[in-house]
């Protein structure tokens, strides 16, 4: 039976074509992005990066980050290719930047195996290579090199309802490194039953940061107490035997007489001794051992090493004391009375001395429990100390090849799972590299104190990811929390990378194909990300619709046709043609029973067709194609 079909607005009114639909992902008058600003990287796996940048500034692109994922991919690209790229780039007024390779370089130094010092000077020779070639592609100078903060693992944060109903943030899985074995232990909340008191119902809640805190000090506790058990095991033998055996002991000890000119029960107080002065040096290698952790590995900040440093310079000094009856080494030395001298050196070979000089120490280094200075440290605060090595180490060489208009490092922002995912992480990274870097300055290169921080500065930066921000939505972030995040690193930022997914996985798609708030985090950076090299790093479609997405950032960006920056947008070709990213466009165009009506064959390559998109097939976009 036959039915009755309306089709309403089947052609669109004039003007209106040229109003922006509910559905686009547009920013708002205010967040037009002229094409000439519109950054975007060249196909990321392979090494022909000249081929690649040829075809995108063939298609009119202005701003394009040369770079691999891969170290030996990249060094595939011969240094003669960094010199053609500048001058291609220089011939179409196109402006280059350059992103580092990433697998396999983590700044810090973990690798496979956990931290290695090793591994960290490996990775800091690479970033200096990348540097040689960053200053051949370099024409105006301080090009932001983008490198990865991390690559390895790091904390993740959630957030969640306090007692009140407030949303706060917190640790889910806290990634703590050991200092002296390199090994990543990750952290989690845990609970805790207390048999002096607590809920033995529900037990007690230690967050993954109260878990750390409580290891160390159970490690710290657990390794005086080894010393002591050793210390008292010798005690209960001294006791006993030596006030009957020690003189000959003493005697056995200083050679003044053989084993054999002992008696049979001689011998045997003299064995017994001898089992009482093995406890001893074990307790000695220990406490030694527990001393040289303390200070290699102890205290979070600068200021709290150096006050652990002074208190075991102290606990030094009172530990030789203790041996040498009432001397330091130092005033040993320079005794002059040889009597003195000697009484000190059999004062030292006492068992007993050493067993109280043992017991002091012992309980010095207990005291320090409260510096938390076992061997596990969180993953981020390591890792600031040591990739800032790494990033002020090769900012200063570039320093020294063009001085301040030398390439910029640019520290990019990882996704939770990864190290540097949280904007304040990523801001102490960055200041701890340019502080060290202006110490370097003010040192090797006589720089006054300003100048070398103005220079670190401009050398040291930030690459702020809107991805990467936007997976941590998987972890119940919210848009206004990952504002947040971007207002903490927003006046280090040198370079943006623009790329959207759907908070799960760093798909790489171009801006409008996901749900990342590119207006409000782009408001959020303010004045510096404005002036920021916005890169469109979106590799992922490179490799699955193997065409240019060059014409959906200029939809999504809502650039203008024209150059003179006034209407129509790029945002408003549905009122002129067919577009992609603006709904259906006109109703059926005249090449709509050319593409539609012959079958899917005819739709573009990027669709699933064989219809070509250069310039004989034409693009979604009009003439000429991309």
């Amino acid at each position: 039976m036959a039915r009755d079909y309306t089709i309403e607005n089947v052609y669109e009114p004039g003007y209106k074509n040229f109003s922006p639909s509910e559905d686009s992902p547009y920013l708002g008058k205010q967040g037009l992005i002229p094409a000439k600003q519109l950054g975007l990287t060249t196909d990321p796996r392979v090494a022909n990066q000249i081929a690649a940048l040829s075809q995108s500034l063939n298609q009119g692109i202005s701003v394009m980050e040369i770079g691999s994922l891969s170290p030996q991919v990249f060094e595939t690209i011969p240094k003669q290719h960094f010199a053609e790229m500048r001058r291609k780039a220089k011939l179409a007024e196109a402006e280059l930047t350059l992103h580092a390779p990433i697998q396999g370089t983590d700044p810090s130094g973990f690798g496979q195996r956990g931290w290695e010092e090793s591994n960290r000077l490996l990775v800091e020779r690479q970033l200096k290579d990348v540097i040689d070639k960053a200053v051949i592609l370099d024409e105006k100078g301080n090009m932001p090199i983008t490198v990865h903060g991390s690559n390895t693992y790091g904390s993740n944060f959630k957030y969640v309802k306090d007692e009140d109903g407030n949303r706060k943030k917190v640790t889910e899985v806290l990634m703590a490194v050991n200092k002296e074995t390199g090994e990543i232990v990750p952290l989690k909340e845990s609970v805790q039953y207390d048999p002096e008191g607590g809920n033995l119902e529900k037990g007690d809640k230690l967050s993954p940061e109260e878990s750390l805190v409580s290891h160390n000090l159970t490690q710290w506790r657990k390794d005086v107490d080894k010393i002591l058990f050793e210390k008292e095991n010798a005690d209960r033998i001294l006791s006993e035997v030596y006030p009957v055996a020690g003189g000959y002991y003493h005697e056995l000890q200083m050679k003044k007489k053989k084993f054999s000119d002992f008696s049979p029960a001689q011998k045997e107080q003299l064995l017994s001794l001898q089992t009482a002065n093995s406890h001893i040096h074990q307790a000695e290698l220990l406490v030694h051992g527990l001393f040289d952790k303390a200070y290699q590995y102890g205290g979070k900040t600068k200021e709290e090493k150096e006050e652990i440093k002074n208190r075991l310079k102290e606990f030094s000094k009172n530990y030789q004391k203790n041996l040498y009856g009432g001397y330091s080494l130092e005033e040993l030395e320079n005794l002059k009375d040889e009597n003195k001298r000697m009484e000190a050196i059999s004062h030292r070979n006492n068992l007993q001395n050493q067993s109280y000089a043992i017991q002091a120490l012992a309980e010095d280094l207990r005291s320090l429990k409260k510096y938390n200075i076992g061997m596990l440290q969180d993953l981020e605060s390591f890792s600031i100390n040591k990739a800032s090595d790494t990033f002020s180490n090769v900012a200063m060489y570039a320093y020294e090849q063009k001085k301040d208009k030398a390439p910029a490092l640019s520290i990019e922002n990882l996704y939770q799972e990864m190290g540097f995912s949280q904007g304040e992480d990523l801001k102490n990274l960055v200041v701890a590299s340019r502080e060290k870097l202006a110490d370097k300055l003010s040192k090797e290169k006589g720089l006054s104190k300003g100048d070398a921080e103005k220079v670190a500065a401009k050398l040291i930066g930030v690459t702020f990811d809107v991805g990467h921000m936007n997976m941590s939505k998987k972890f119940g972030y919210t848009d206004e929390d990952l504002v947040k995040e971007a207002e903490i690193v927003k006046k280090f930022v040198n370079k943006v990378h623009l790329t959207d997914n759907f908070g799960f996985n760093d798909s790489h798609l171009p801006p409008g194909m996901g749900n990342v708030p590119f207006r409000a985090l782009l408001e959020a950076l303010g004045e510096e990300g404005a002036k920021a090299i916005k890169i469109n790093e979106v590799g992922g479609w490179f490799e699955h619709f193997k065409s240019s997405p060059f014409p959906q950032m200029l939809e999504a960006y809502g650039s203008p046709v024209y150059s003179s920056g006034i209407g129509p947008y790029w945002s408003q070709a549905a009122g002129f043609q067919q577009s992609y990213m603006e709904g259906y466009g006109q109703i059926l165009p005249s090449t709509n029973y050319q593409m539609f009506g012959a079958g899917f064959s005819q739709l573009p390559q990027s669709l699933g067709g064989q219809q070509g998109q250069g310039r004989e097939g034409g693009g979604r976009m009009g003439g000429g194609g991309f």
